[in-house]
């Protein structure tokens, strides 16, 4: 099996000329963002775009 990486840009292009579009794409943080904090803005994202979190750590 071939694993082929590409950038983000490549992977909307590419997902563009099959004629999807992403629903949403919004960063969670980097790499030294601490685990705690990207959990908390991926439910704030998630919850933006009509997700339900349920047994959400308040």
């Amino acid at each position: 099996m071939k694993i082929k990486i590409q950038s983000i840009k490549d992977f909307f292009k590419s997902k563009e000329k099959r004629g999807l579009k992403p629903l949403f794409f919004e960063s969670i943080g980097d790499h030294r963002t601490p685990r705690d904090v990207k959990l908390k803005n991926l439910i704030k994202v998630l919850e933006k775009n009509g997700f339900v979190i349920k047994n959400k750590k308040k």
